[in-house]
């Protein structure tokens, strides 16, 4: 019998999620794969860092079929991972878009969704040597809404990749498990989390969350992208096939959330009844933001109002063990009095 680890390859290796399970594995102390990153760049320091701890990192491009046949060589599991916002802020995609009089959201969202149908065919090429499948996904807004949300861009593309791979490779989605990645807690550091974020009244020493119900009381499932995605792949990679799970720490409103900050930080928490600003300067990031919210609180983040195939980390029959939100906030304790 070989002595040899079984093969897992991560897609985005050096981003959020790919990240994150690397991160997961290399801190075990008996790791149960060897592992493969694949990047854009092999010689950016997020690469060089991971090859030092003994990843092998693989040069591949989602819009190389042929690269992804190679850096898939051996696998005995892979984790798929797609950006939709390097897409979005790709030049030539937007001098595509300009030079054809669409819109980048449509174009964007196209363009991923092409990529993880190669990543997918790829991936069933493999045959029957490839054990397991996880493929990280969005919920189908526009699908699911009835057309009433279409322009969550960076849901759907990642949709139809899913149901490609279901209709178009029964076989491969036998041994597959989706990983529906939850609203990221590192978004309430970034731009797009500005509205949402509570700030602070320093005369008060009180947090204050501007942000009108619905919206403010709709349960979100909160995760973090960079610790909370390895540990949910690799239960993934041991829990049976045929999965659709959430990625959640926990459902928190962004009212419980502010709550859970405020505790963390020793402030008092203020809410007051009315929405801020969603401009952010460009038509389609904001049409993407105002579809993306209706969405969530019309039909659940996840859109399990509707959809009744999804199942929480705690059906997985397997130990997924994430910290709690107000761990994480703990954690980011620092950088929280940065930003506020």
């Amino acid at each position: 019998m070989s002595s040899e680890k079984p093969l897992l390859v991560v897609l985005g290796a050096t981003g959020n999620q790919g990240g994150s399970v690397l991160s997961h594995f290399l801190s075990l102390s008996s790791a149960p794969y060897a592992l493969r990153g694949l990047t854009r760049d092999p010689s950016s320091p997020q690469s060089v860092s991971l090859a030092s701890r003994g990843v092998e990192m693989v040069k591949a491009d989602f819009d190389v079929p042929s690269s992804l046949d190679d850096a898939f060589k051996g696998a005995s599991a892979i984790f798929s991972v797609t950006d939709f916002w390097h897409s979005f802020a790709n030049p030539a995609l937007r001098e595509k878009a300009a030079a054809t009089g669409e819109r980048i959201g449509p174009v964007a969202r196209a363009h991923e969704a092409q990529q993880c149908r190669n990543i997918i065919d790829a991936a069933a090429r493999l045959g029957s040597s490839l054990e397991r499948f996880v493929f990280s996904a969005l919920p189908d807004a526009g699908g699911l809404s009835g057309g009433k949300y279409p322009h969550v861009y960076h849901f759907d593309g990642k949709a139809y990749g899913e149901e490609y791979g279901r209709s178009m490779y029964p076989e491969l989605w036998e041994r597959t498990n989706v990983l529906i990645a939850g609203f990221y807690l590192e978004n309430f550091f970034g731009p797009r989390g500005g509205p949402i974020r509570p700030v602070l009244n320093e005369s008060k020493d009180t947090l204050v969350l501007s942000l009108a119900a619905p919206l403010a009381t709709t349960p979100l499932p909160l995760y973090s992208a960079t610790t909370d995605t390895g540990p949910l792949v690799h239960a993934l990679l041991r829990a049976s096939p045929g999965k659709r799970v959430i990625g959640v720490s926990e459902w928190l409103s962004l009212r419980d959330f502010a709550e859970t900050l405020g505790k963390v930080l020793g402030k008092a928490v203020e809410f007051v009844d009315e929405n801020p600003s969603f401009e952010m300067g460009d038509p389609d990031l904001e049409r993407e933001e105002a579809d993306m919210l209706g969405f969530m609180v019309e039909f659940g983040y996840d859109g399990h109002k509707v959809d009744k195939s999804i199942v929480q980390p705690a059906d997985l029959g397997v130990e997924v063990g994430l910290p709690s939100v107000s761990e994480w906030c703990t954690k980011q304790k620092q950088d929280w009095e940065k930003v506020l």
